[in-house]
């Protein structure tokens, strides 16, 4: 196990030197918390150097964190590879966090209504992109005690609003505040480039 003190991590104190996460870093969570994202980077890049790991998981939960660490890897060609953990949900389906512990049990029952927002658009997900929106949007339409902040189907390539013929993975995500605490939730999803190529019928020349 590797578990540094700080000034192992920061050996000249605070760096002057860091990780920008630029435009996909200011985007949904990154314009609720300004450079939060860079400290993240800065941090796991830290991490990466130190440990040089042939592959480090991160958590699906926080997918805008999971999209940025991929990226950084990426441009900055880090020799690692970059796993997604699945999210773990109570049996209800609500999303695991530290947060939920401030919620009481009337809050609790009004925020699984971000998961089930999710469901009804991974359900949707064979109509394309627009229905699995128009799911998810329909789903939250009634749900009281939660003020929305975003409900977005993302691109997690670049962190931006999904276009309506995407194709490939995207993410589907949620934040709002329910009672006091802000929760943030999301699945994966993905869109298959076209329908399949058909066999030909028979008879039909090769």
């Amino acid at each position: 196990m590797f578990a540094p003190a700080v000034d192992e991590v920061y050996p000249g104190g605070e760096p002057q030197v860091r990780i920008h996460a630029g435009p996909m870093g200011e985007r949904y969570e990154g314009a609720t918390r300004p450079g939060h994202f860079d400290g993240v980077l800065t941090v796991v890049g830290k991490l990466l150097h130190l440990t040089r790991p042939g592959a480090a998981l991160f958590g699906q939960k926080d997918a805008q964190q999971l999209a940025l660490i991929r990226r950084m890897v990426t441009d900055l060609n880090f020799p690692v590879e970059i796993v997604a953990a699945p999210t773990v949900r109570e049996p209800d389906g609500l999303a695991l966090s530290s947060r939920n512990r401030y919620l009481s049990a009337a809050e609790r029952d009004r925020a699984l209504a971000l998961s089930r927002a999710l469901f009804a658009g991974r359900d949707a997900r064979d109509g394309g992109p627009e229905a699995v929106r128009k799911a998810a949007e329909a789903s939250l339409a009634d749900a009281d005690g939660i003020a929305l902040d975003y409900l977005a189907l993302i691109d997690p390539a670049d962190f931006t609003e999904a276009a309506a013929d995407h194709t490939g993975p995207a993410v589907l995500a949620v934040a709002a505040t329910v009672g006091r605490t802000r929760l943030i939730d999301n699945i994966p999803l993905d869109f298959a480039a076209g329908e399949p190529e058909k066999p030909p019928e028979s008879g039909a020349a090769a």
